[in-house]
Protein backbone atom coordinates (compact mmCIF):
# COMPACT_ATOMS: atom_id res chain seq x y z
CA UNK A 1 0.00 0.00 0.00
CA UNK A 2 1.44 3.66 -1.06
CA UNK A 3 1.82 6.26 1.05
CA UNK A 4 -1.18 8.42 -0.50
CA UNK A 5 -3.31 4.78 -0.59
CA UNK A 6 -3.03 5.24 3.25
CA UNK A 7 -3.89 8.75 3.80
CA UNK A 8 -6.77 8.15 1.27
CA UNK A 9 -7.97 5.12 3.75
CA UNK A 10 -7.40 7.39 6.68
CA UNK A 11 -9.59 10.57 4.98
CA UNK A 12 -12.29 8.18 3.75
CA UNK A 13 -12.51 6.65 7.30
CA UNK A 14 -12.27 9.84 9.43
CA UNK A 15 -15.01 11.35 7.29
CA UNK A 16 -17.33 8.49 7.83
CA UNK A 17 -16.65 8.43 11.75
CA UNK A 18 -17.73 12.11 11.60
CA UNK A 19 -20.84 11.16 10.24
CA UNK A 20 -21.79 8.47 12.58
CA UNK A 21 -20.63 10.21 15.84
CA UNK A 22 -23.18 13.49 14.30
CA UNK A 23 -25.59 11.65 14.13
CA UNK A 24 -25.68 9.93 17.43
CA UNK A 25 -25.05 13.33 19.36
CA UNK A 26 -27.95 15.53 17.02
CA UNK A 27 -30.67 16.42 19.14
CA UNK A 28 -32.41 13.03 17.92
CA UNK A 29 -29.48 11.29 19.07
CA UNK A 30 -29.42 12.90 22.20
CA UNK A 31 -33.00 11.90 23.02
CA UNK A 32 -32.02 7.96 22.53
CA UNK A 33 -29.05 8.56 24.77
CA UNK A 34 -30.76 9.77 27.53
CA UNK A 35 -33.88 7.33 27.11
CA UNK A 36 -36.25 9.83 26.10
CA UNK A 37 -39.10 8.66 23.68
CA UNK A 38 -40.42 11.04 21.36
CA UNK A 39 -43.53 11.15 19.38
CA UNK A 40 -41.06 9.63 16.62
CA UNK A 41 -40.95 6.57 18.17
CA UNK A 42 -44.61 5.81 18.52
CA UNK A 43 -45.84 2.63 16.34
CA UNK A 44 -42.30 1.46 15.42
CA UNK A 45 -41.74 -1.28 18.15
CA UNK A 46 -42.78 -1.98 21.56
CA UNK A 47 -39.70 -4.21 22.50
CA UNK A 48 -37.16 -1.24 21.58
CA UNK A 49 -39.16 1.40 23.02
CA UNK A 50 -39.56 -0.77 26.34
CA UNK A 51 -35.58 -1.05 26.23
CA UNK A 52 -34.82 2.57 25.60
CA UNK A 53 -37.37 3.57 29.16
CA UNK A 54 -34.92 0.64 30.98
CA UNK A 55 -31.69 2.35 30.00
CA UNK A 56 -30.24 -0.47 27.71
CA UNK A 57 -28.04 0.69 25.09
CA UNK A 58 -28.31 -0.76 21.51
CA UNK A 59 -25.21 -1.50 19.61
CA UNK A 60 -23.78 0.72 17.23
CA UNK A 61 -25.56 0.50 14.14
CA UNK A 62 -24.84 2.61 10.99
CA UNK A 63 -26.44 5.63 10.59
CA UNK A 64 -25.58 6.68 7.08
CA UNK A 65 -28.94 6.52 5.79
CA UNK A 66 -30.83 8.44 9.00
CA UNK A 67 -27.76 11.65 8.34
CA UNK A 68 -28.66 11.43 4.56
CA UNK A 69 -32.69 11.70 5.71
CA UNK A 70 -31.91 14.64 7.79
CA UNK A 71 -29.46 16.62 5.61
CA UNK A 72 -32.14 16.41 2.32
CA UNK A 73 -35.19 17.00 5.04
CA UNK A 74 -32.91 20.39 6.31
CA UNK A 75 -32.48 21.98 3.14
CA UNK A 76 -36.23 20.85 1.86
CA UNK A 77 -37.43 22.79 4.95
CA UNK A 78 -35.19 25.87 4.32
CA UNK A 79 -36.77 26.20 0.46
CA UNK A 80 -39.98 25.72 2.13
CA UNK A 81 -39.55 28.49 4.47
CA UNK A 82 -38.73 30.91 1.53
CA UNK A 83 -41.68 29.37 -0.42
CA UNK A 84 -44.17 29.94 2.52
CA UNK A 85 -42.93 32.79 4.58
CA UNK A 86 -45.55 32.08 7.22
CA UNK A 87 -44.78 28.67 7.42
CA UNK A 88 -43.73 27.53 10.80
CA UNK A 89 -40.31 25.11 10.80
CA UNK A 90 -39.46 22.63 13.24
CA UNK A 91 -41.49 24.03 15.70
CA UNK A 92 -41.15 22.24 19.23
CA UNK A 93 -44.54 20.45 20.28
CA UNK A 94 -46.02 18.13 23.20
CA UNK A 95 -48.82 16.15 22.21
CA UNK A 96 -50.63 14.90 25.46
CA UNK A 97 -51.80 11.04 25.22
CA UNK A 98 -54.48 10.25 27.47
CA UNK A 99 -53.71 6.30 28.16
CA UNK A 100 -55.67 3.67 30.23
CA UNK A 101 -52.55 2.68 32.19
CA UNK A 102 -51.28 6.87 32.61
CA UNK A 103 -51.37 10.34 30.59
CA UNK A 104 -48.47 11.44 28.36
CA UNK A 105 -46.88 14.26 27.44
CA UNK A 106 -44.44 13.69 24.44
CA UNK A 107 -42.18 15.83 22.40
CA UNK A 108 -41.35 16.15 19.17
CA UNK A 109 -40.49 18.50 16.20
CA UNK A 110 -42.67 18.12 13.12
CA UNK A 111 -40.88 19.87 10.21
CA UNK A 112 -43.39 22.46 8.79
CA UNK A 113 -46.46 23.76 10.12
CA UNK A 114 -48.79 26.27 7.67
CA UNK A 115 -51.04 28.40 10.30
CA UNK A 116 -54.00 27.95 7.80
CA UNK A 117 -54.08 24.41 9.25
CA UNK A 118 -51.50 22.20 7.03
CA UNK A 119 -49.18 19.47 9.00
CA UNK A 120 -46.26 18.49 6.91
CA UNK A 121 -43.33 15.44 7.64
CA UNK A 122 -41.31 15.18 5.33
CA UNK A 123 -39.79 11.84 4.36
CA UNK A 124 -37.06 10.28 1.98
CA UNK A 125 -36.73 7.33 0.47
CA UNK A 126 -34.90 5.30 -2.26
CA UNK A 127 -37.33 6.24 -5.09
CA UNK A 128 -41.09 6.72 -4.12
CA UNK A 129 -43.27 3.86 -6.08
CA UNK A 130 -43.33 2.03 -2.57
CA UNK A 131 -44.27 4.93 -0.96
CA UNK A 132 -47.32 5.85 -3.73
CA UNK A 133 -48.19 1.93 -3.10
CA UNK A 134 -48.03 1.60 0.29
CA UNK A 135 -48.83 5.11 1.70
CA UNK A 136 -47.91 5.86 5.50
CA UNK A 137 -46.75 3.57 7.73
CA UNK A 138 -48.31 3.01 11.34
CA UNK A 139 -45.36 4.87 12.53
CA UNK A 140 -45.86 7.76 10.06
CA UNK A 141 -50.04 7.94 10.57
CA UNK A 142 -49.04 7.84 14.63
CA UNK A 143 -46.25 11.04 14.05
CA UNK A 144 -47.96 13.31 11.51
CA UNK A 145 -51.38 12.85 13.78
CA UNK A 146 -49.66 13.50 17.03
CA UNK A 147 -47.92 16.15 15.71
CA UNK A 148 -50.96 17.54 14.17
CA UNK A 149 -52.26 17.83 18.07
CA UNK A 150 -49.31 18.82 19.62
CA UNK A 151 -49.10 22.17 17.13
CA UNK A 152 -53.03 22.51 17.38
CA UNK A 153 -52.45 22.41 21.18
CA UNK A 154 -49.74 25.04 21.11
CA UNK A 155 -51.72 27.28 18.93
CA UNK A 156 -49.80 26.81 16.05
CA UNK A 157 -52.77 27.18 13.65
CA UNK A 158 -54.53 30.24 13.08
CA UNK A 159 -57.37 31.26 15.42
CA UNK A 160 -60.43 30.09 12.82
CA UNK A 161 -58.99 26.50 12.43
CA UNK A 162 -60.64 23.99 14.68
CA UNK A 163 -59.46 20.33 14.68
CA UNK A 164 -62.01 19.42 12.20
CA UNK A 165 -59.96 22.27 9.72
CA UNK A 166 -56.79 20.29 10.15
CA UNK A 167 -55.29 18.16 7.52
CA UNK A 168 -51.83 16.24 7.53
CA UNK A 169 -49.41 15.15 5.10
CA UNK A 170 -46.30 13.17 4.30
CA UNK A 171 -44.16 14.70 1.29
CA UNK A 172 -41.38 11.80 -0.19
CA UNK A 173 -38.38 12.76 -2.21
CA UNK A 174 -36.23 10.30 -3.81
CA UNK A 175 -32.99 10.58 -2.30
CA UNK A 176 -31.12 9.17 -5.00
CA UNK A 177 -32.46 11.66 -7.29
CA UNK A 178 -34.25 9.15 -9.94
CA UNK A 179 -37.75 10.45 -9.72
CA UNK A 180 -38.02 14.53 -10.46
CA UNK A 181 -41.03 14.69 -7.93
CA UNK A 182 -42.56 14.64 -4.75
CA UNK A 183 -45.77 12.17 -4.08
CA UNK A 184 -47.75 13.44 -1.00
CA UNK A 185 -50.10 11.85 1.37
CA UNK A 186 -52.52 14.09 2.74
CA UNK A 187 -55.74 13.38 4.71
CA UNK A 188 -57.78 14.83 8.09
CA UNK A 189 -56.63 15.03 11.40
CA UNK A 190 -58.07 11.90 12.83
CA UNK A 191 -58.20 12.14 17.22
CA UNK A 192 -58.81 8.18 16.50
CA UNK A 193 -55.40 7.44 15.71
CA UNK A 194 -53.91 9.39 18.55
CA UNK A 195 -55.82 7.60 20.47
CA UNK A 196 -54.60 4.17 18.98
CA UNK A 197 -50.81 6.15 19.79
CA UNK A 198 -51.94 5.96 23.45
CA UNK A 199 -53.23 2.77 23.37
CA UNK A 200 -49.73 1.41 21.84
CA UNK A 201 -47.71 3.51 24.57
CA UNK A 202 -49.67 2.08 27.19
CA UNK A 203 -48.72 -1.52 26.56
CA UNK A 204 -45.22 -0.79 25.96
CA UNK A 205 -45.12 1.22 29.47
CA UNK A 206 -47.27 -2.15 31.26
CA UNK A 207 -44.46 -4.09 29.82
CA UNK A 208 -41.52 -1.91 31.36
CA UNK A 209 -43.43 -1.55 34.41
CA UNK A 210 -43.89 -5.70 34.84
CA UNK A 211 -40.59 -6.14 33.77
CA UNK A 212 -41.81 -8.26 30.70
CA UNK A 213 -41.11 -7.81 27.08
CA UNK A 214 -43.36 -6.43 24.88
CA UNK A 215 -44.57 -6.97 20.84
CA UNK A 216 -41.67 -7.18 18.56
CA UNK A 217 -43.47 -5.78 15.90
CA UNK A 218 -41.15 -4.81 12.59
CA UNK A 219 -40.36 -7.64 10.68
CA UNK A 220 -37.25 -9.49 11.37
CA UNK A 221 -35.30 -8.30 8.60
CA UNK A 222 -36.22 -4.60 9.47
CA UNK A 223 -34.78 -5.18 12.97
CA UNK A 224 -31.49 -6.84 11.73
CA UNK A 225 -31.22 -3.68 9.33
CA UNK A 226 -31.82 -0.72 11.58
CA UNK A 227 -32.11 -1.66 15.42
CA UNK A 228 -29.11 -1.67 17.14
CA UNK A 229 -30.41 -4.60 19.56
CA UNK A 230 -31.17 -7.17 17.45
CA UNK A 231 -28.19 -9.11 18.04
CA UNK A 232 -29.56 -9.29 21.61
CA UNK A 233 -33.37 -9.33 20.82
CA UNK A 234 -34.08 -11.08 17.81
CA UNK A 235 -30.72 -12.40 16.22
CA UNK A 236 -31.64 -15.92 18.21
CA UNK A 237 -35.18 -16.47 16.83
CA UNK A 238 -35.47 -19.01 14.35
CA UNK A 239 -39.31 -19.91 13.69
CA UNK A 240 -39.02 -16.68 11.11
CA UNK A 241 -35.71 -17.87 9.57
CA UNK A 242 -36.03 -17.49 5.86
CA UNK A 243 -39.96 -16.15 5.91
CA UNK A 244 -40.07 -12.73 4.96
CA UNK A 245 -42.65 -10.40 6.15
CA UNK A 246 -41.96 -6.69 6.54
CA UNK A 247 -44.63 -4.83 4.10
CA UNK A 248 -41.94 -2.49 2.45
CA UNK A 249 -40.16 -5.65 1.46
CA UNK A 250 -42.97 -7.30 0.03
CA UNK A 251 -44.30 -4.52 -1.61
CA UNK A 252 -40.74 -4.28 -3.10
CA UNK A 253 -40.33 -7.73 -4.54
CA UNK A 254 -44.09 -6.96 -6.18
CA UNK A 255 -42.65 -4.43 -7.75
CA UNK A 256 -39.34 -6.23 -9.11
CA UNK A 257 -41.29 -8.64 -10.52
CA UNK A 258 -43.27 -6.38 -12.44
CA UNK A 259 -40.01 -4.46 -13.42
CA UNK A 260 -38.80 -7.86 -14.96
CA UNK A 261 -42.03 -8.37 -16.84
CA UNK A 262 -42.33 -4.58 -18.34
CA UNK A 263 -38.17 -5.03 -19.60
CA UNK A 264 -39.16 -8.63 -21.32
CA UNK A 265 -42.24 -6.71 -22.76
CA UNK A 266 -40.38 -3.30 -23.79
CA UNK A 267 -37.26 -5.71 -24.93
CA UNK A 268 -40.06 -7.36 -27.63
CA UNK A 269 -41.85 -4.22 -28.31
CA UNK A 270 -38.44 -2.57 -29.12
CA UNK A 271 -37.41 -5.63 -31.22
CA UNK A 272 -40.76 -5.73 -33.47
CA UNK A 273 -40.19 -2.09 -33.68
CA UNK A 274 -37.00 -2.42 -35.43
CA UNK A 275 -38.08 -4.94 -37.78
CA UNK A 276 -40.18 -2.19 -39.33
CA UNK A 277 -37.53 0.17 -39.25
CA UNK A 278 -35.37 -0.28 -42.79
CA UNK A 279 -31.97 1.15 -42.53
CA UNK A 280 -33.21 3.68 -45.53
CA UNK A 281 -35.49 5.21 -43.38
CA UNK A 282 -34.34 8.55 -41.69
CA UNK A 283 -35.89 11.26 -40.11
CA UNK A 284 -38.31 13.73 -38.31
CA UNK A 285 -41.76 12.58 -36.83
CA UNK A 286 -42.27 16.28 -35.35
CA UNK A 287 -41.88 13.71 -31.55
CA UNK A 288 -38.57 11.81 -32.49
CA UNK A 289 -35.65 11.22 -34.82
CA UNK A 290 -34.32 8.47 -36.42
CA UNK A 291 -31.25 7.68 -37.95
CA UNK A 292 -29.07 4.84 -38.12
CA UNK A 293 -25.44 4.75 -36.76
CA UNK A 294 -22.96 2.22 -37.58
CA UNK A 295 -20.76 0.85 -34.65
CA UNK A 296 -18.18 -0.89 -35.88
CA UNK A 297 -16.99 -4.32 -33.80
CA UNK A 298 -13.90 -3.79 -31.38
CA UNK A 299 -12.90 -6.62 -29.02
CA UNK A 300 -13.07 -5.05 -25.39
CA UNK A 301 -10.89 -6.64 -22.58
CA UNK A 302 -11.55 -6.27 -18.60
CA UNK A 303 -12.51 -7.53 -15.84
CA UNK A 304 -15.86 -7.23 -14.03
CA UNK A 305 -15.39 -6.27 -10.64
CA UNK A 306 -17.52 -8.42 -8.18
CA UNK A 307 -21.27 -7.55 -6.80
CA UNK A 308 -24.21 -8.44 -5.09
CA UNK A 309 -27.11 -9.63 -8.18
CA UNK A 310 -30.77 -9.69 -6.62
CA UNK A 311 -32.50 -12.76 -7.87
CA UNK A 312 -35.93 -12.67 -7.68
CA UNK A 313 -37.82 -15.59 -9.06
CA UNK A 314 -41.74 -16.59 -9.14
CA UNK A 315 -42.33 -20.06 -6.73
Amino acid sequence: MTRHDVIEKALSTEVYQAIQNYSRHDERGQQTADYRAGISDLGFCSERLRRMLAQMDPEDSDLLAAFIGTAMGDHVERALAIAWPTAIIQPSVTVTLIGEVATYEVPGHPDVVKPEGLLIDVKTSRGLEVARRQGPSRQQQYQRHCYALGAFEAGLFDDDITLDDVKVANVWLDRAADEKEAFSHVESFDIEIVQEAAEWLDEVVYAFTHEQAARKEPAREVCKAVCGFFETCRALDTDVEGLLTDDTILMAIEMYEEGKALESRGRKLKDQAKGNLPLTASGSTGKHQLRWVWVNESEVHYTRRGYNKLDVRKM
